[in-house]
């Protein structure tokens, strides 16, 4: 009864916080309690496959509704397995509690059995730990939510174990700092001819009052792929995406202000900072990184913040710069060599972009495709993209559209994703077909690790054996899964194949046989050919 009591508290807990929707994988014991609290509060329960893709489909889901999700997993294995979708979580700032049951603590001096020091395990992948017990339940889920919720909002670890003994309970830690008035800030951008503005994923919180600030403004304005949406890609001061690469050195070295708004630089690609102009930043959180050369930096109520700059931000950029800015950028990357044949990744996404719903979700696996999606797939909100950016981590985009979908009911979710990151996570076919969720998968199956190929210098460093897979029918696997699926291998056939699959009923998979030539291509384009030496001395240092 005890833990009956303790998983009612859980689930009561949730619903409160508006969460309608809990992934997981539970095993015995304390997780069916569990499982069958959530159904008495009106929470539905989604069964994946593997607990690193239910902790994915969580976070994706609190990151559509800002609202806190949750993952129930077992002990042991269970637990160690949904450590790296808690990292994601972590690193992409999005509010998960991932409850674990755990071998209690009074049967542990007879039992090793699947025993692991959980705490110490999810310590460097969650904002703190806390244990779930029948005495004081219900200051512990208050106090995980509110912790889970702070900003940086992420994931919070609750052991569950209902007779315990008295534990610390989890408070919020105030992130933010006292910072100098925004005044200067505000006489410094006034100053500024040409002031560039950057939108970071603190900024997706504060949407509304960014839009009042820059809309009409031709101040231009670079997004980080997760703020992508905050203002709409079709802007005329929209200038492209900010990535910390070379892709946009044109419009930054052209600045004499720079103004960075929710910008976090876990984001970022770290290289050399090379641009001259100051940076101010205003945002809800302390960044404890240095990448970024602030002269100046408030922390604080981040809509109160940008409503400050407005009346000040002006300047003498030529009308539609930004988009000029974008377009130079969009001429280098779809660029492809004479001899790349068959379907290119970049007439890939330009296609289904073209034919999905204009309100469809992108969700976008790690690799080099997603060099090409990110760019190409225009945005109007800030929910139509999804991306692991922080963590950066494969098979990814599948159990995100599964927690994009059933966030966002009857919305089409195209899910981009590479052969290696689909085969990751291939069982979660089986949890969208039978979820009957409108989810589209586009597989690049090109066979290798397409960046990582990219990245090789030489065959020293393991030549194809380290990068390519044997052919698979990805098609033929949907169909064992019961998805109805499309093969397509030449441009001619692409529109047909991307129809059929965005308007089936329910799922379906287009299995596309991209041309990987046209990669290093991408690459340069992004990232600039000064990535090449970088990787160089690091594969010697390696070697």
């Amino acid at each position: 009864m005890s833990a009956q009591a303790a998983a009612d508290a859980f689930a009561r807990a949730l619903r409160a916080a508006g969460t309608r929707t809990v992934f997981g994988l539970p095993g015995g014991g304390n997780n069916l309690e569990v499982v069958g609290a959530l159904g008495a509060h009106g929470i539905d329960f989604v069964l994946a496959h593997g607990e690193t893709a239910a902790t994915i489909m969580a976070a994706a889901h609190a990151d559509v509704t800002g609202l806190p999700s949750a993952v129930v997993v077992t002990r042991g294995p269970g637990a160690a397995s949904a450590v790296n979708g808690a990292a994601h979580a972590l690193l992409d700032r999005q509010p998960v509690l991932v409850l674990t049951d755990t071998v209690a603590r009074a049967d542990r001096a007879r039992i090793s059995h699947q025993l692991l020091d959980q705490v110490a395990m999810f310590a460097p992948a969650t904002k703190g730990s806390t244990i779930l017990r029948v005495a004081d339940a219900d200051e512990v889920m208050s106090g995980a939510l509110a912790l889970a919720l702070a900003d940086p909002p992420g994931p919070v670890h609750v052991d569950f174990d209902p007779d315990a003994p008295l534990a610390a309970l989890p408070s919020a830690v105030d992130h933010q700092v006292p910072g100098p008035d925004a005044e200067p800030i505000r006489a410094l951008v006034g100053q500024a001819q040409r002031p560039v503005v950057l939108l970071g994923m603190g900024a997706r919180a504060v949407t509304s009052q960014v839009r009042e600030l820059l809309e009409g403004s031709e101040v231009p304005v670079l997004t980080t792929y997760r703020a992508k949406g905050v203002v709409p890609d079709r802007w005329p001061n929209h200038a492209g995406l900010l990535t910390g690469a070379t892709a946009e050195s044109e419009v930054l070295d052209a600045a004499d202000i720079i103004v960075a708004i929710g910008v976090d630089t876990v984001e970022l690609i770290p290289a050399h900072w090379p641009y001259s102009a100051p940076v101010v930043s205003l945002s809800s959180w302390l960044d404890p990184a240095s990448y970024l050369p602030t002269s100046h930096t408030v922390v604080g109520d981040l809509g109160v913040l940008v409503g400050e700059l407005r009346g000040c931000l002006g300047g003498d950029w030529p009308a539609g710069s930004g988009q000029r800015f974008r377009r130079r950028g969009m001429d280098l990357l779809l660029r492809t060599p004479e001899q790349v044949r068959g379907v290119t990744p970049q007439e890939l996404v330009r296609r289904v972009r073209a034919l999905a719903p204009k309100n469809a979700i992108a969700t976008v696996d790690a690799g080099a495709h997603m060099l090409v999606v990110l760019p190409l797939w225009d945005a109007e909100h800030k929910d139509e993209v999804i991306v692991s950016s922080g963590l950066a981590t494969m098979g990814f985009a599948l159990p995100a559209a599964i927690g994009a979908a059933t966030a966002r009911p009857g919305r089409r979710v195209v899910c981009f994703v590479g052969d290696g990151g689909l085969g990751m996570v291939l069982a979660e076919l089986e949890t969208l077909c039978r979820l009957q969720l409108p989810v589209t998968v586009v597989v690049f199956n090109d066979s290798r690790l397409s960046l990582i190929a990219v990245k090789q210098s030489s065959a020293r460093h393991g030549g194809e054996g380290a990068v390519a897979y044997r052919e698979i029918d990805f098609a033929q696997v949907s169909a064992g899964f019961g998805l109805p699926a499309e093969v397509v291998r030449l441009d001619d056939e692409l529109d047909d194949a991307i129809k059929a699959t965005l308007f089936a009923h329910g799922p379906a998979l287009l299995d596309a046989r991209v041309d990987p030539g046209c990669y290093p291509m991408v690459l340069d384009a992004i990232r600039g050919p000064r990535e090449r030496p970088v990787i160089e001395v690091a594969a010697r240092a390696d070697g």
